[in-house]
């Protein structure tokens, strides 16, 4: 669905607003602009696969640019800090493990959002209309925070409410 859970979101904006302002800030799988809201008056970047988002939620207008595309396609060279919030398991898990492999090789700050054990398939309900999205399906829905540790070594635990969701971070040990 567009939208992430609310579970420590005002934590996460204000982290974000500490650590990421005055770079250069993407946010991935944009959805209805969750980001965007909440990190006002950050000016960022926003991708989103499926083009009837860009037109539902009015995202030309929330980000500085919005990008139809894959984040696997996509060159985030020039970003200082990327958010993945609600996307990663959306990315088959060796594609994945690539993206966020190179995200941190290339010392890009990056937070991840993830649900825990959470399977999707493309249909679903939101805002009272009907929806059949493909890349809403999680390709990876077997994730737990002792998945996200063996699968994507370089991201450390942030927060998390041990049951559902968690954040992760690829900085908190290092110093870019």
């Amino acid at each position: 669905m567009p939208v992430s859970t609310e579970l420590f979101k005002e934590a996460i904006f204000q982290h974000i607003k500490f650590n990421a302002w005055g770079q250069k800030i993407l946010d991935v799988g944009a959805g209805e602009g969750t980001y965007s809201d909440g990190l006002s008056p950050l000016r960022i970047d926003g991708i989103e696969i499926h083009q009837p988002y860009i037109e539902e939620f009015n995202l030309v207008e929330k980000y500085n640019n919005i990008f139809n595309v894959d984040i696997l396609d996509f060159d985030y060279d020039g970003y200082d800090y990327i958010i993945l919030g609600d996307v990663l398991e959306h990315i088959d898990k060796n594609d994945a493990i690539k993206l966020i492999q190179d995200i941190s090789n290339k010392k890009i700050k990056c937070l991840v959002g993830v649900p825990y054990l959470l399977g999707q398939t493309s249909e679903f309900e939101y805002l009272g209309k009907k929806w059949d999205v493909k890349s809403e399906i999680h390709l990876q829905p077997d994730l737990t925070h002792r998945v996200m540790k063996s699968r994507y070594p370089s991201l450390d635990l942030f927060l998390t409410d041990n049951n559902t969701y968690g954040y992760y971070l690829n900085y908190i040990n290092y110093k870019f």
